[in-house]
Protein backbone atom coordinates (compact mmCIF):
# COMPACT_ATOMS: atom_id res chain seq x y z
CA UNK A 1 0.00 0.00 0.00
CA UNK A 2 1.13 3.36 -0.76
CA UNK A 3 2.31 6.16 1.91
CA UNK A 4 0.51 9.39 1.57
CA UNK A 5 2.18 11.84 -0.72
CA UNK A 6 2.86 14.35 2.37
CA UNK A 7 4.69 11.35 4.03
CA UNK A 8 6.23 10.22 0.89
CA UNK A 9 7.59 14.10 0.36
CA UNK A 10 9.05 14.39 4.44
CA UNK A 11 10.59 11.10 4.28
CA UNK A 12 12.40 11.87 0.77
CA UNK A 13 13.06 15.41 2.22
CA UNK A 14 15.04 13.40 5.21
CA UNK A 15 16.76 10.95 2.54
CA UNK A 16 18.31 13.89 0.50
CA UNK A 17 19.77 15.15 3.42
CA UNK A 18 21.82 11.90 3.07
CA UNK A 19 23.45 12.98 -0.17
CA UNK A 20 26.69 12.81 -0.17
CA UNK A 21 28.84 14.05 -3.56
CA UNK A 22 31.46 12.32 -5.08
CA UNK A 23 33.55 13.15 -8.37
CA UNK A 24 35.45 10.17 -10.12
CA UNK A 25 38.67 10.57 -12.50
CA UNK A 26 42.25 11.43 -11.87
CA UNK A 27 43.07 14.35 -10.05
CA UNK A 28 46.33 14.41 -12.05
CA UNK A 29 44.28 14.80 -15.36
CA UNK A 30 44.89 18.75 -16.07
CA UNK A 31 41.58 20.46 -16.26
CA UNK A 32 40.51 23.82 -18.04
CA UNK A 33 37.59 26.32 -17.80
CA UNK A 34 35.63 25.75 -20.99
CA UNK A 35 34.66 28.30 -22.91
CA UNK A 36 33.53 29.15 -26.43
CA UNK A 37 31.88 32.28 -28.18
CA UNK A 38 28.87 31.61 -26.93
CA UNK A 39 29.36 29.69 -23.60
CA UNK A 40 28.44 25.95 -24.39
CA UNK A 41 30.08 23.26 -23.70
CA UNK A 42 29.81 19.91 -25.94
CA UNK A 43 29.16 16.95 -24.16
CA UNK A 44 29.36 13.42 -25.80
CA UNK A 45 27.37 10.56 -23.50
CA UNK A 46 27.76 7.20 -24.58
CA UNK A 47 24.80 4.60 -23.09
CA UNK A 48 25.47 0.95 -22.90
CA UNK A 49 23.55 -1.83 -21.33
CA UNK A 50 25.09 -5.21 -20.42
CA UNK A 51 29.11 -5.87 -21.94
CA UNK A 52 29.68 -9.53 -22.06
CA UNK A 53 33.16 -10.96 -22.22
CA UNK A 54 32.70 -12.67 -25.96
CA UNK A 55 30.53 -11.46 -29.04
CA UNK A 56 28.40 -13.78 -29.03
CA UNK A 57 24.86 -13.10 -27.68
CA UNK A 58 25.89 -9.38 -28.32
CA UNK A 59 22.73 -7.52 -30.61
CA UNK A 60 21.40 -4.01 -30.79
CA UNK A 61 21.87 -3.44 -26.54
CA UNK A 62 24.37 -5.59 -25.77
CA UNK A 63 27.57 -5.80 -26.33
CA UNK A 64 31.23 -7.05 -25.88
CA UNK A 65 34.74 -6.57 -24.28
CA UNK A 66 36.52 -5.74 -26.53
CA UNK A 67 34.15 -3.40 -28.14
CA UNK A 68 34.27 -1.23 -24.98
CA UNK A 69 37.77 -1.21 -24.94
CA UNK A 70 38.29 -0.16 -28.74
CA UNK A 71 35.84 2.77 -27.76
CA UNK A 72 37.84 3.86 -24.65
CA UNK A 73 41.31 3.87 -26.43
CA UNK A 74 39.78 5.64 -29.33
CA UNK A 75 38.35 8.24 -26.64
CA UNK A 76 41.50 8.66 -25.03
CA UNK A 77 43.69 8.89 -28.32
CA UNK A 78 41.78 11.70 -29.29
CA UNK A 79 41.99 13.50 -25.85
CA UNK A 80 38.69 12.52 -24.35
CA UNK A 81 38.38 12.46 -20.48
CA UNK A 82 35.59 10.98 -18.45
CA UNK A 83 34.14 12.69 -16.32
CA UNK A 84 31.30 12.00 -13.77
CA UNK A 85 27.37 13.78 -13.94
CA UNK A 86 28.71 15.25 -10.62
CA UNK A 87 31.32 16.85 -12.21
CA UNK A 88 28.88 18.45 -15.00
CA UNK A 89 26.54 19.81 -12.03
CA UNK A 90 29.51 21.32 -10.23
CA UNK A 91 30.91 22.67 -13.88
CA UNK A 92 27.15 24.35 -14.17
CA UNK A 93 26.40 25.36 -10.81
CA UNK A 94 29.78 26.72 -9.58
CA UNK A 95 32.20 27.05 -12.71
CA UNK A 96 34.67 24.45 -11.71
CA UNK A 97 36.85 23.97 -14.43
CA UNK A 98 36.58 20.55 -16.79
CA UNK A 99 38.71 18.57 -18.89
CA UNK A 100 39.10 19.80 -22.20
CA UNK A 101 37.48 17.30 -23.85
CA UNK A 102 34.95 15.92 -21.37
CA UNK A 103 32.62 12.48 -21.99
CA UNK A 104 30.29 10.42 -20.01
CA UNK A 105 30.24 6.69 -20.32
CA UNK A 106 26.40 5.98 -18.65
CA UNK A 107 25.73 2.16 -18.41
CA UNK A 108 21.89 1.28 -17.61
CA UNK A 109 19.74 -1.30 -15.97
CA UNK A 110 22.49 -2.83 -13.16
CA UNK A 111 24.10 -5.43 -15.23
CA UNK A 112 26.27 -8.51 -13.26
CA UNK A 113 28.62 -8.08 -16.23
CA UNK A 114 29.09 -4.05 -15.33
CA UNK A 115 31.07 -5.77 -11.78
CA UNK A 116 32.70 -8.98 -13.77
CA UNK A 117 33.72 -7.26 -17.68
CA UNK A 118 33.34 -3.56 -16.89
CA UNK A 119 34.82 -2.76 -14.11
CA UNK A 120 38.07 -3.70 -15.01
CA UNK A 121 38.20 -2.14 -18.13
CA UNK A 122 37.05 1.38 -16.58
CA UNK A 123 39.97 0.53 -13.54
CA UNK A 124 42.67 -0.68 -16.24
CA UNK A 125 41.99 2.72 -18.06
CA UNK A 126 41.22 5.18 -14.94
CA UNK A 127 37.85 5.86 -16.88
CA UNK A 128 34.87 7.04 -14.56
CA UNK A 129 31.06 5.74 -15.38
CA UNK A 130 27.72 6.40 -14.40
CA UNK A 131 25.38 2.55 -13.72
CA UNK A 132 21.85 3.42 -13.25
CA UNK A 133 20.36 0.76 -11.35
CA UNK A 134 16.47 -0.44 -11.33
CA UNK A 135 16.00 -1.19 -7.73
CA UNK A 136 13.55 -4.12 -8.39
CA UNK A 137 16.24 -6.19 -10.59
CA UNK A 138 18.84 -5.77 -7.58
CA UNK A 139 15.41 -7.10 -5.16
CA UNK A 140 14.63 -9.54 -7.43
CA UNK A 141 18.31 -10.84 -7.50
CA UNK A 142 18.82 -11.31 -4.42
CA UNK A 143 15.66 -13.33 -3.89
CA UNK A 144 16.42 -15.68 -6.61
CA UNK A 145 19.36 -16.65 -4.01
CA UNK A 146 20.95 -18.18 -7.54
CA UNK A 147 24.83 -18.25 -9.11
CA UNK A 148 24.34 -15.46 -11.26
CA UNK A 149 25.74 -15.66 -14.68
CA UNK A 150 27.14 -12.59 -17.07
CA UNK A 151 24.92 -13.13 -19.78
CA UNK A 152 21.59 -12.33 -17.90
CA UNK A 153 21.53 -11.71 -14.19
CA UNK A 154 21.61 -8.43 -12.34
CA UNK A 155 23.42 -6.79 -9.83
CA UNK A 156 22.46 -7.30 -5.67
CA UNK A 157 22.61 -4.44 -3.74
CA UNK A 158 25.58 -5.59 -1.68
CA UNK A 159 27.55 -5.48 -4.86
CA UNK A 160 26.36 -2.27 -6.00
CA UNK A 161 27.04 -0.90 -2.23
CA UNK A 162 30.94 -2.30 -3.08
CA UNK A 163 30.96 -0.53 -6.62
CA UNK A 164 29.72 3.11 -5.03
CA UNK A 165 33.15 2.64 -2.65
CA UNK A 166 35.57 1.77 -5.72
CA UNK A 167 35.86 5.93 -6.55
CA UNK A 168 34.97 5.78 -10.39
CA UNK A 169 31.64 4.75 -10.66
CA UNK A 170 28.98 6.80 -9.86
CA UNK A 171 24.92 5.44 -9.39
CA UNK A 172 21.72 6.95 -11.03
CA UNK A 173 18.34 5.94 -10.53
CA UNK A 174 16.63 3.72 -13.30
CA UNK A 175 13.49 3.64 -11.19
CA UNK A 176 12.34 0.76 -8.59
CA UNK A 177 9.50 -0.62 -10.61
CA UNK A 178 9.02 1.01 -13.84
CA UNK A 179 11.33 -0.23 -16.44
CA UNK A 180 8.63 -2.07 -18.22
CA UNK A 181 6.55 -2.11 -21.73
CA UNK A 182 3.50 -3.44 -19.93
CA UNK A 183 0.30 -1.22 -19.80
CA UNK A 184 2.54 1.60 -18.85
CA UNK A 185 5.47 2.74 -20.98
CA UNK A 186 8.30 3.51 -18.57
CA UNK A 187 7.36 6.25 -16.20
CA UNK A 188 4.90 7.82 -18.58
CA UNK A 189 1.80 8.88 -16.94
CA UNK A 190 -0.77 6.38 -17.65
CA UNK A 191 -4.22 8.28 -19.90
CA UNK A 192 -6.41 6.55 -17.43
CA UNK A 193 -4.83 8.45 -14.36
CA UNK A 194 -5.53 11.75 -12.60
CA UNK A 195 -2.22 13.55 -12.30
CA UNK A 196 -2.87 13.04 -8.18
CA UNK A 197 -2.41 9.84 -9.16
CA UNK A 198 -0.07 9.56 -11.23
CA UNK A 199 2.36 12.11 -9.03
CA UNK A 200 1.76 9.60 -6.43
CA UNK A 201 2.56 6.76 -8.26
CA UNK A 202 6.07 8.31 -9.47
CA UNK A 203 6.81 10.07 -6.11
CA UNK A 204 6.78 6.47 -4.50
CA UNK A 205 8.56 4.95 -7.23
CA UNK A 206 11.08 7.31 -6.70
CA UNK A 207 11.43 7.32 -2.51
CA UNK A 208 11.39 3.39 -2.61
CA UNK A 209 14.28 3.22 -5.05
CA UNK A 210 16.39 5.94 -3.07
CA UNK A 211 15.30 4.37 0.55
CA UNK A 212 16.66 0.65 -0.72
CA UNK A 213 19.87 2.63 -2.19
CA UNK A 214 20.57 4.64 0.90
CA UNK A 215 19.94 1.70 3.27
CA UNK A 216 21.67 -0.91 1.34
CA UNK A 217 24.62 1.17 -0.48
CA UNK A 218 25.09 4.18 1.49
CA UNK A 219 24.39 6.27 -1.75
CA UNK A 220 21.00 8.49 -2.96
CA UNK A 221 21.60 9.50 -6.72
CA UNK A 222 21.52 12.62 -8.06
CA UNK A 223 20.74 11.84 -11.78
CA UNK A 224 17.27 10.19 -12.55
CA UNK A 225 17.80 8.11 -15.88
CA UNK A 226 14.59 7.53 -18.08
CA UNK A 227 13.39 3.85 -18.35
CA UNK A 228 13.53 3.33 -21.97
CA UNK A 229 13.50 7.12 -22.37
CA UNK A 230 10.01 7.72 -22.19
CA UNK A 231 9.05 11.61 -21.18
CA UNK A 232 6.23 12.94 -20.47
CA UNK A 233 5.58 16.45 -19.08
CA UNK A 234 4.63 15.73 -15.52
CA UNK A 235 7.56 13.31 -14.90
CA UNK A 236 9.82 16.29 -16.37
CA UNK A 237 8.46 18.18 -13.56
CA UNK A 238 8.69 15.44 -10.95
CA UNK A 239 11.95 14.79 -11.65
CA UNK A 240 12.89 18.60 -10.32
CA UNK A 241 10.74 17.97 -7.53
CA UNK A 242 12.79 14.52 -6.48
CA UNK A 243 15.55 17.04 -6.11
CA UNK A 244 17.13 15.06 -9.20
CA UNK A 245 19.68 17.84 -10.68
CA UNK A 246 20.14 15.38 -13.56
CA UNK A 247 17.90 13.39 -15.90
CA UNK A 248 19.16 11.09 -18.57
CA UNK A 249 17.00 10.67 -22.22
CA UNK A 250 18.02 8.59 -24.85
CA UNK A 251 17.80 10.60 -27.71
CA UNK A 252 21.09 10.29 -30.47
CA UNK A 253 21.70 14.24 -30.26
CA UNK A 254 24.63 16.21 -28.98
CA UNK A 255 24.04 17.86 -25.52
CA UNK A 256 25.24 21.88 -25.15
CA UNK A 257 25.90 22.43 -21.11
CA UNK A 258 25.62 25.83 -20.23
CA UNK A 259 25.51 27.63 -16.49
CA UNK A 260 21.45 27.22 -16.85
CA UNK A 261 20.53 24.38 -14.48
CA UNK A 262 18.09 23.15 -16.87
CA UNK A 263 20.49 22.18 -19.65
CA UNK A 264 21.23 19.23 -17.41
CA UNK A 265 17.13 17.53 -17.74
CA UNK A 266 16.95 15.21 -20.51
CA UNK A 267 20.27 14.93 -21.57
CA UNK A 268 20.84 12.95 -24.68
CA UNK A 269 22.71 9.74 -25.31
CA UNK A 270 24.12 7.82 -28.04
CA UNK A 271 23.32 3.91 -27.43
CA UNK A 272 26.20 1.78 -28.48
CA UNK A 273 24.89 -1.46 -30.47
CA UNK A 274 27.11 -4.32 -31.30
CA UNK A 275 28.14 -4.94 -34.96
CA UNK A 276 29.50 -1.02 -35.70
CA UNK A 277 33.17 -0.18 -35.67
CA UNK A 278 34.53 2.04 -32.98
CA UNK A 279 35.43 4.45 -35.89
CA UNK A 280 32.00 4.47 -37.52
CA UNK A 281 30.17 4.65 -33.96
CA UNK A 282 32.37 7.58 -32.63
CA UNK A 283 32.29 9.66 -35.90
CA UNK A 284 28.46 10.24 -34.99
CA UNK A 285 29.10 11.03 -31.05
CA UNK A 286 31.87 13.32 -31.49
CA UNK A 287 30.33 15.20 -34.32
CA UNK A 288 28.98 18.67 -32.19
Amino acid sequence: MLKPINKILVLFLALSALLMICSCGSDSQESVQISSSDNQLFLPIIMYHSVLADDENCNEYVTDADTLKADIQYLRDNGYTAVSLTQIIDYVYNGKPLPEKPVVLTFDDGCYNFLTVVMPILRENNFCATLSVVGSFAQKEKEQAQKQSSLYSYLTFEQIKEISKCGYVEIASHSYNMHSLGKRKGSLKLETESYEEYRSRFLSDVLVNNKLLSDNCSVIPVAYTYPYGFVCEESLELVKACRFQVSLGVEKRANYITSDPECLYCLNRYNRPHGISTEEFMEKVLSP
